[in-house]
């Protein structure tokens, strides 16, 4: 039974004290006078004293245990709600549309939030028509029974905002949101909801920014949240998907729905194409889900708890394989999904339900008792989740980060009240917070800095975390397009891509600087880094003859002038602003002489040649591998990051005396093959993990000594060029690859800025040995200041 609203008394209302424009209103006025509805009061006005409850729809729960008896991809356009072509708006002009549009009047009082009253109709084609009304959360928070509402989670979707609700005035929503509101309303009773699009004024930045930062406690607040994953398929696949969840816990006989039959194949068919809905590469929903207390996911007329559609996503991917092969041998099927999916790591489905059970440690009735994860190492992990406004990076995980967390009820035995020891560092390196005045840039750089002086690390720099720059402004309130320099790494390089390119497969390699709790190597051997940001400094305006290099320079002779006809180099005349500069401190160690690429886990003979390997044995037998083959191949480490298994040597063996007729190593056929062992699988997936799309390379040393034994060799990003610079940067666990840019004319000018096209792995470079026999005068003198743009 639905949770109903008390009939609220008739609050005093004049027509003196409101504007009325048109007949229409005044009718509108009228009418709401004879009801007692509170629907035209001042927005920014304090909140009536009068207490108003309000209540919502209950929502499901999830289904208990039984003893058992011997791509994302868009939704349908919502289906049609009957308005005529030729109706009344549609003959108005844009401008006129404009002028009618719902203008938020005032200020929304801090610690107050604005909730939507979803009015009732029996008509599933009828107007939308909603009422918004100021609450105290402190109100919500006392008095919860009789201060209920939903808070709605979906997909903004792309287009215009084409349809209306009635509002006072009318107030443009997109085609996703209204389908919702004509699903959640009730016939005879309102409801309460919290809508983002609605009950924020999207206008207004500073109110964005504050409601921004209390949006934890207004989830955990809400009586429920609804997960709107869109309107129903008209080919029936999203009901029978919705009701395969209901049956998978209802009939409790799990291992039947993983046999083999035409309907268990339709029904994880079904259910794999609702996971890849939009709804599930949005980056807002973690915090909105981590918060929630209860949350029920709804398709169409469908609606399923949460926990029951989060387990069924669990049962799917541990039986991926299985599944897989079900459906496949089933033609009838629709197989085009299934062939861009290859593995369910990067899955937004599978990546939410893993995530979401590791953000809280809770208490035993639920609720949250403190963060588990660092905000670097929440943005790190979750890079592939996207979201309209990239600046939301960074903003969407403040409320579940351990830096930044407070809780909503810091009274219910929650670590929500941050100690002396906390405040006192937070002075000296405050974290991020929501401000939507600053650029794209302004952003990404405070978070960077932040992260160094935080973790004391310079690894951020090589993460892929950061959501790529709009190619146009998302609204009249979007700060400046800016253009993102090298140190700040984008997701779209990552190791699957974006969440909607990730369902091709691996892009390329991990990362080799992995997340900031699990560091697996020390190439600066922990010497601390030394930055400093352009925004920061007061830096002239850039010239001709300009140098932004401080320090030492590698000799002339070990550092060739910069080019910049080849691919990936930029021209000289490319304007780049030096405030969007970092300058870092470290170690110049060689100059990439050779690359060999190594496309999609294809080891060409050359490598293994360049490591020490004699592909041309003859007699298909091999005794014995150097360490520099089957080390370098999976980058000195195990598939935990930890040092690799003594048994990785044999393995490689066996590998290798598989190799193709061209001598080319082929991880992808060793895999199919039905006669590999497991200890040959494991090593070649950790192959493919370091190598795919990489590219080896083979690099002069620092010492000017060119012989066998000076010369690095190593794995570094596929867009690596000769001449390019392999350096230690200090605080940076990894060695990366930079690339001189000559701002000058002439061939022979000292480069004064560089590119950082990414990390790499040098063998014999990854603990510290560059600087570990050096003194600290040593370690001084041979440092170089990198400007990197």
């Amino acid at each position: 039974m639905s949770q109903l609203f008390d009939n609220p008394e008739l609050h005093a209302m004049s027509p003196s004290n409101m504007s009325v424009t048109n007949d229409e209103e005044q009718h509108e006025l009228a009418h709401i006078l004879l009801n007692g509805i509170q629907s035209h009061a001042p927005l920014g006005s304090a909140p009536s004293t009068q207490k108003r409850k309000f209540g919502t729809i209950e929502p499901t729960l999830p289904t208990p245990a039984r003893r058992r008896r011997l791509g994302y991809v868009d939704a349908n356009p919502p289906r049609s709600d009957g308005e005529s072509a030729r109706s009344k708006w549609g003959r108005i002009s844009k401008a006129a549309l404009k002028f009618n549009e719902y203008k938020y009047e005032g200020r929304l009082p801090r610690d107050h939030i604005r909730l939507l009253l979803l009015k009732p109709s029996p008509d599933p084609a009828a107007e939308i028509i909603v009422e918004l009304i100021t609450v105290p959360m402190k109100s919500i928070a006392d008095d919860p029974e009789n201060n209920q509402y939903t808070a709605l989670s979906y997909n903004w979707g792309i287009g215009q905002e084409t349809k209306h609700v009635k509002l006072k005035r009318r107030l443009p929503v997109k085609e996703n949101l209204y389908a919702f509101l004509q699903e959640f309303r009730h016939p005879e009773q309102e409801v309460a909801l919290w809508v983002d699009r609605i009950c924020i004024n999207q206008e207004n930045n500073e109110e964005k920014a504050h409601q921004v930062s209390r949006m934890n406690a207004i989830y955990a607040m809400a009586a429920n949240v609804s997960i709107w994953l869109g309107v129903a398929d008209e080919d029936g696949s999203t009901d029978r998907a919705m009701e395969f969840v209901r049956s998978i816990f209802e009939d409790g006989d799990i291992p039947s729905k993983l046999e083999n039959s035409a309907r268990n194949a339709q029904a994880w068919s079904d259910l794999l194409a609702l996971m890849c809905r939009r709804w599930f590469s949005r980056r807002w929903i973690i915090q909105e889900l981590a918060l929630a207390k209860l949350a029920e996911v709804r398709c169409g007329s469908k609606r399923r708890n949460w926990r029951d559609f989060a387990d069924a996503v669990s049962i799917f991917v541990l039986n991926f394989d299985t599944i897989k092969k079900m459906i496949k041998n089933r033609p009838n099927l629709g197989q085009s999904m299934l062939d861009e999916i290859d593995g369910m790591k990067p899955l937004g489905a599978r990546i939410l339900v893993d995530v979401l059970a590791n953000t809280f440690q809770r208490n035993a009735d639920g609720t949250i008792y403190a963060p588990r994860q660092g905000l670097e190492s929440l943005i790190s992990s979750l890079s592939t989740f996207g979201t309209s406004d990239p600046r939301d990076t960074v903003y969407t995980l403040l409320n579940l980060a351990k830096e930044t967390f407070q809780s909503p009820f810091p009274d219910k035995g929650s670590e929500g009240g941050l100690s002396a020891k906390r405040l006192k560092k937070l002075d000296k390196n405050p974290p991020p917070v929501p401000d939507y005045t600053l650029d794209l840039l302004q952003v990404y750089a405070k978070f960077v800095k932040w992260c160094v002086q935080e973790s004391g690390s310079l690894d951020i720099i090589c993460r892929h975390w950061a959501l790529p720059e709009l190619k146009k402004e998302l609204d009249a309130f979007y700060p400046r397009i800016v253009q993102l320099p090298s140190w700040i790494k984008t997701v779209r390089d990552s190791t699957y891509g974006s969440m909607t390119e990730g369902f091709g497969g691996r892009r390329t390699g991990d990362s080799f600087v992995g997340t900031p709790e699990t560091r697996s190597y020390n190439a600066c051997f922990g010497i601390k880094p030394e930055v400093s940001f352009g925004q920061d400094e007061q830096i002239p305006a850039l010239n001709r003859k300009a140098t932004f290099v401080n320090g030492i320079l590698p000799p002339r002779s070990q550092r060739p002038a910069a080019e910049t006809k080849k691919k990936g180099r930029l021209p000289k005349r490319t304007v780049l602003d030096p405030k969007n500069s970092l300058t870092v401190k470290g170690r110049y160690i060689g100059r990439v002489d050779r690359i060999c690429d190594m496309y999609e886990g294809i080891i060409p003979k050359q490598v293994l040649l360049d490591l020490g390997h004699d592909a041309d044995t003859g007699s298909g037998e091999l005794e014995a591998v150097s360490d520099a083959v089957w080390r370098t191949l999976v980058a000195d480490r195990g598939l935990d990051g930890g040092m690799p298994p003594a048994w990785y040597h044999r393995a490689c063996m066996s590998c290798l005396v598989a190799d193709t007729v061209s001598g080319n190593l082929d991880t992808n056929a060793i895999l199919r093959r039905d006669d590999t062992a497991p200890l040959q699988a494991d090593y070649i997936k950790r192959v493919q993990a370091v190598c795919w799309n990489r590219t080896f390379i083979d690099c002069e040393s620092e010492s000017g000594r060119d012989t066998e034994e000076t010369r690095l060799k190593g794995i570094a990003p596929e867009d690596t060029l000769p001449n390019d610079l392999v350096c230690i940067l200090y605080g940076c666990s990894v060695p990366v690859i930079l690339r001189p840019i000559a701002w000058q004319n002439g061939e022979d000018e000292d480069p004064s800025h560089y590119q950082l096209v990414g990390e790499a792995f040098i063998l014999g470079h990854m603990d510290g040995q560059a600087v570990a026999d050096l003194s600290e005068e040593e370690i001084e003198d041979s440092s170089i200041h990198f400007c990197l743009v």
